[in-house]
């Protein structure tokens, strides 16, 4: 059926091959039977949006009103047609109003409604969430068929997959990042959030879940194992772990030190991805190597040695008031690369000038400074660049930057009509681009205008308020999870 619409239809713009039609199909069937079986993943899926934007389906379906949870309707098809399209087809604004995915949709319901009255509402799948979630491995199994089995997120896993295929030694390890921090195009979700929504769990149970989003990564030693309980501590902030495994292992034998990741459970810990073992008789060597790792990896270090994020903010925030009072905007504006390059060696010099005497001498000495003074390291296409650069002071991320900012508000100031190609392109960057913020991003829609912003991304039918906020989270999910302050970021 699917073959048939695409062949009888207009439009080529969103034409998918043979093999992919398959594959699209089996995840239709899918995603029909989770509905009508209620296992509960699109309810998940639908509650969330409720709960974030105050409708089930947000841009497709204006309405609070939706319909049983039960049903297969057509509005319910489209929405899911046009996330996956947009995913399928990334470098095209894919419009909730493109005729072929209404097409699908309505022949698709359709199809769905005279058969699925027939079938048993029960399924393996529905079973099978339903185990009870005693320990965390129970919730992990789960998590692992949610993430890169099902019809929410398998297609998300397998380009995950494709684009980090370089790193294919890695696997286990970035199976467990697409599963703990990926942040998809059904509204920034990712398997953790539908999982905890999901999931009968009681509340301390679902606030456990939520926080694998934040694994403790670290070198940790052995201290003991009794039967299937570790006691392990991290080497980075002296914390002392419990935690259970499904049976012993010789690799966890006391006093080895195992670099990995744990997340909590009831009051205890588990493994999360693989675990590799660190060989190290030097003490000397281990210090190295633990302040590397600080220096390296501050964000994860952030998430369990609070002090360490407490001295860390406190740095960000004392530079951003000292950029702040420097150039008294949040958003500053260049013409090129080197005019900016000059500016910020300004301000860094102002700065480095205002503190004690004594401070200064100790970094003069510490990274062994020319002349006494900083210089800056700018990426030369940030010096390079000869069509303007916007520069935003973000309190919580340091200092952003935007290439071909001329292009960006020209296409802004235009209201949303009559945009070029380069003001599209450049506008459809500044949302899509995981180096700038939100916050980045709504300061310059104030300022410059947002209709513009819809319609390059053809959604200037759409009349629901949250439309913003909801391009902001599919593409920008990670900024709404807790994360490090970045220092530079460039796009």
């Amino acid at each position: 059926m699917l073959s048939k619409i695409q062949r009888e239809h207009e439009s080529t713009d969103l034409q998918i091959t043979e093999k992919a039609l398959d594959d699209f199909a089996l995840m239709l069937c899918d995603f029909a039977f989770d509905i009508h079986c209620d296992s509960g993943i699109w309810k998940a899926y639908e509650s969330c949006n409720t709960e974030l934007f105050g409708v089930p389906l947000p841009i497709t379906h204006g309405s609070a009103e939706i319909g049983d949870d039960s049903e297969v309707i057509a509005e319910r098809i489209h929405h899911f047609l046009w996330v996956i399209y947009s995913e399928l087809f990334d470098d095209v604004a894919v419009s909730p109003d493109t005729p072929l995915l209404r097409a699908i949709a309505s022949q698709i319901h359709n199809y769905f409604a005279a058969r699925l009255p027939t079938i048993p509402a029960d399924c393996g799948v529905k079973t099978f969430l339903q185990k009870p979630d005693n320990y965390g491995w129970n919730l992990k199994k789960k998590l692992i068929w949610l993430g890169t089995q099902s019809f929410l997120f398998r297609l998300f896993f397998r380009f995950y997959a494709e684009e980090n295929q370089d790193q294919a030694d890695r696997h286990i390890a970035l199976t467990d990042d697409f599963l703990c921090r990926e942040c998809t195009r059904f509204s920034g979700l990712g398997p953790v959030d539908i999982l905890a929504v999901t999931l009968d769990l009681n509340d301390c149970d679902r606030r456990d879940l939520l926080e694998w989003k934040y694994r403790h990564t670290a070198p940790f030693r052995i201290q003991s194992l009794q039967g299937c309980i570790l006691q392990v501590q991290n080497l980075v902030n002296n914390q002392i772990y419990r935690v259970r495994m499904p049976g012993p292992h010789e690799k966890f034998n006391p006093g080895r030190i195992i670099v990995g990741s744990l997340v909590p459970y009831r009051k205890e810990w588990y493994w999360s991805g693989g675990q590799q073992a660190f060989q190290c008789d030097d003490q000397a060597a281990l210090e190295e190597f633990i302040a590397n790792w600080r220096r390296k990896a501050p964000g994860i270090v952030c998430r369990y040695d609070k002090n360490y994020e407490k001295k860390v903010r406190q740095a960000i925030k004392r530079k951003h008031e000292e950029s702040l009072a420097y150039y008294g905007t949040v958003l500053k504006t260049y013409s090129d690369g080197l005019s900016l390059a000059a500016d910020i060696q300004k301000e860094m010099e102002k700065v480095y000038k205002s503190r004690p005497r004594e401070e200064v001498e100790r970094v003069i000495k510490k990274h062994g400074l020319k002349n006494g003074r900083p210089r800056i390291s700018l990426p030369q296409e940030l010096v390079d660049c000869s069509e303007g650069i916007g520069m935003f002071l973000n309190p919580k991320e340091g200092k952003e930057f935007m290439t071909g900012f001329h292009a960006l508000t020209s296409g802004l100031g235009r209201g949303g009509e009559g945009l070029s190609e380069e003001e599209k392109e450049s506008i459809r960057g500044f949302i899509l681009s995981d180096s700038i913020s939100p916050a980045f991003v709504k300061h310059v829609a104030e300022k410059y205008g947002r209709e513009s912003i819809k319609a390059a991304f053809n959604l200037s039918g759409s009349d629901l308020g949250c439309w913003l906020d909801y391009l902001l989270r599919t593409h920008k999910g990670e900024f709404y999870v807790k994360r490090y302050p970045q220092t530079l970021s460039l796009v």
